[in-house]
């Protein structure tokens, strides 16, 4: 659910004073926040931190609270008072929270304190259950009591918890939360040749940060930077299962006697690769730089470094700079935006600009994507005033912002931006850009269905068309300190700005919509092109189909043709018994049909004669006419006959087995 508008509400109309009256905190804990670090407002999803200095306590609000409870109008419910149980020594500098949203870390200029946030539960999800007053843990960590703090941030590993430090004495130090009496790891800088420095004068060093994990010569490693006292910025690489590695002061790629000239004096690395440091120069000039190096899988060296060779190991590349802000009397400060890596907002005494680097966010998509040859962008990042509170830059003005910081993975609320100012009054503004991915998906042609193209090309035009010129919030009433004729003249100037530039955004929009009707027109043509050849391939298969069609009838004819034979031939062999001859197989047949007869009369024969000699014998009268009297030669003859038959029968008997064989095999 969208709270946006609910926050939004609740935040502005309601005054943090009546909070203080309801824990009896004394009001100058806010109003004299005016000299304090701007960084006091912290959020974790569903809570706002405020700290208060001089109390040594936070002011939690729950926005689960704020959202859900159905009495919207008791404000101070929603708080709770998280005391700290052992006071910093030191000035306040800043507080930052881990990503758990488990330990808030409060950087003193003496001492760096790890605040345990207690556990949540409850109808609401708030700490220890809804209660109004709570104690905190603090954890100190163990430091020299002569060392002074330069700097502290959390570690950017996810998995642990762990800070670095940055001491008076030049040392660097990484401690655990779990092991905070000594460090897990520490760095020298004296130990190092500071011989290239511009000057002796001041080694000390001001500012730190780090970037996000990333591969650096075939291991996994963390990249740390250092703002030294002669404005350079010295790395470091933090291995997971080892020491570190000095790679020494980062160069600045191309040269410019600018870059020379203007000291940088701060400077904040947006996370993401590749590595983004944003630097700020004394004189109000931004530099936004690239790290590049020697590895294969950074290959950034050949797109944005071409007339340049990269002949040290690691070098910054200034891809753009920005001439915003020129007043160097002004006090600058830079702050990351969590929900956005590709945006950070400059703070300074007149109100707080945002700055919206497009080119990096197209370059880390194609990071990703690995199509880095696709990257062309030339477009300026994008600069927003969003809050004005000196409009006409007047040295007595009472409004000035102490805190700020963003709202978002809070439901489906929209990023909204909470500012605080030393009146105790709250300012909330969304800063939620449409549609990023289907922007880069549309512009570098990544693939998706014909209706999310549709509503991604909608929505690209509709990004386009935004404007980008917009009306800061005024912190001030105009009409106490303008004439009736200069406000109608700032009107109508502010008017026709914001109206040229709406027509040039038009003019781009046409442009955009000629280059989408062109290349509808050509993947119409395409896909007419291609229907086509789809409609005579389906005539050819058709065709092909009625052709086996016939084929397969002319089969299925003759294989019912084949089975009755085969049905034929079976009957006649396993029914009649009867086996089909060939002419030699009838041949034989006759032949011993032939012999068979033969030897059935001679057989008839000899049976007879059988039969009158057994009545010969018997002594039985035969008359002379009847009986047949066979002499030697006759005898011999029909033993002859009878000789030859035999060897005919066993001639034609080996003929058929030799048959037999052949039909066998």
């Amino acid at each position: 659910m969208d709270y946006s508008t609910t926050v939004k509400k609740s935040l502005e109309e309601n005054s943090l004073l009546e909070v203080l009256n309801a824990f009896d905190l004394e009001k100058e804990n806010i109003l004299s926040l005016k000299q304090s670090n701007p960084n006091i407002v912290c959020s974790n999803n569903s809570f706002l931190f405020i700290y208060l200095e001089q109390s040594a306590c936070f002011l939690a609000l729950s926005l689960n609270h704020l959202c859900k409870t159905q009495n919207l109008n008791q404000y101070s419910k929603s708080f709770q008072c998280l005391n700290i149980n052992s006071t910093p020594i030191g000035q306040f500098k800043k507080l930052l929270i881990n990503q758990a949203g488990t330990y808030i870390l409060l950087v003193y200029d003496k001492s760096v304190t790890c605040v345990e946030l207690p556990s949540k539960w409850g109808k609401y999800d708030q700490f220890d259950g809804g209660k109004q007053n709570l104690m905190c843990k603090t954890i100190k960590f163990a430091f020299h009591k002569n060392v002074g703090i330069n700097d502290a941030i959390w570690h950017t590993k996810k998995d642990d918890d762990c800070i670095v430090c940055f001491t008076s004495d030049q040392n660097l130090k990484l401690f655990k939360v779990s092991v905070p009496n000594s460090p897990v790891k520490e760095f020298h800088f004296s130990n190092q040749n500071f011989d290239n420095l511009t000057s002796n004068k001041n080694h000390g060093f001001t500012s730190l940060d780090m970037g996000d994990k990333f591969e650096y010569n075939d291991m996994f490693a963390y990249p740390i930077y250092v703002l030294n006292g002669d404005s350079q910025i010295e790395c470091l690489i933090d291995y997971e299962s080892r020491n570190f590695d000095y790679i020494g002061p980062l160069s600045i790629r191309p040269y410019l006697e600018e870059n020379e000239k203007g000291s940088i004096i701060s400077f904040i690395c947006l996370s993401g690769q590749p590595n983004c440091l944003v630097t700020l120069s004394a004189d109000g000039i931004l530099n936004h730089c690239v790290l590049l190096t020697n590895t294969k899988d950074f290959e950034l060296t050949e797109i944005l470094n071409e007339d340049d060779d990269l002949n040290e190991n690691v070098i910054l590349y200034v891809y753009e700079t920005l001439n915003a802000f020129e007043s160097s009397s002004e006090i600058l400060k830079l702050a990351k935006d969590p929900s956005n890596s590709a945006r950070y907002f400059v703070c300074h005494s007149n109100g707080l600009h945002s700055v919206y680097l497009q080119w990096l966010e197209n370059l880390r998509f194609l990071f990703e994507t690995e199509n880095l040859n696709e990257f062309s962008e030339t477009n300026m990042s994008e600069v927003n005033y969003l809050i004005s509170t000196n409009p006409f830059h007047k040295s007595d003005s009472a409004n000035e912002l102490i805190g700020l910081t963003i709202i978002y993975d809070f439901g489906k609320t929209s990023r909204t931006l909470v500012c605080l100012d030393n009146q105790a009054k709250v300012i909330c503004l969304n800063i939620e850009i449409p549609n990023q991915n289907n922007n880069l998906n549309i512009q570098y042609g990544t693939k998706e269905s014909v209706s999310e193209q549709q509503d991604m090309f909608s929505n690209y035009i509709a990004s386009l068309l935004k404007r980008e010129t917009n009306m800061p919030v005024l912190m001030a009433k105009l009409e106490n300190d303008l004439a009736d004729m200069e406000l109608l003249t700032s009107s109508n100037n502010i008017v026709n700005l914001i109206r040229n530039e709406y027509i040039e955004k038009q003019k781009k929009v046409v442009l955009e919509f000629q280059k989408r009707c062109k290349l509808l027109k050509q993947q119409e043509k395409i896909q007419s092109d291609t229907i086509k050849d789809i409609n005579t391939k389906l005539d050819s298969l058709k065709t092909n189909k009625e052709n086996l069609s016939l084929t397969y009838k002319k089969i299925l004819n003759k294989q019912t043709n084949l089975e009755e034979r085969l049905e034929n031939v079976f009957n006649r062999i396993f029914q009649k018994q009867c086996f089909p001859l060939n002419e030699n197989e009838a041949k034989i047949f006759k032949e011993l049909k032939a012999i068979r007869n033969n030897l059935r009369e001679v057989d008839e024969q000899v049976t007879h004669q059988k039969k009158l000699f057994s009545q010969k014998d018997q002594g039985k009268s035969v008359d002379q006419d009847q009986c047949m009297h066979y002499d030697q030669e006759e005898m011999a003859q029909i033993k002859n006959l009878l000789r030859n038959e035999s060897e005919k029968i066993k001639d034609l008997i080996q003929k058929v087995e030799i048959v037999k064989s052949t039909i066998n095999k």
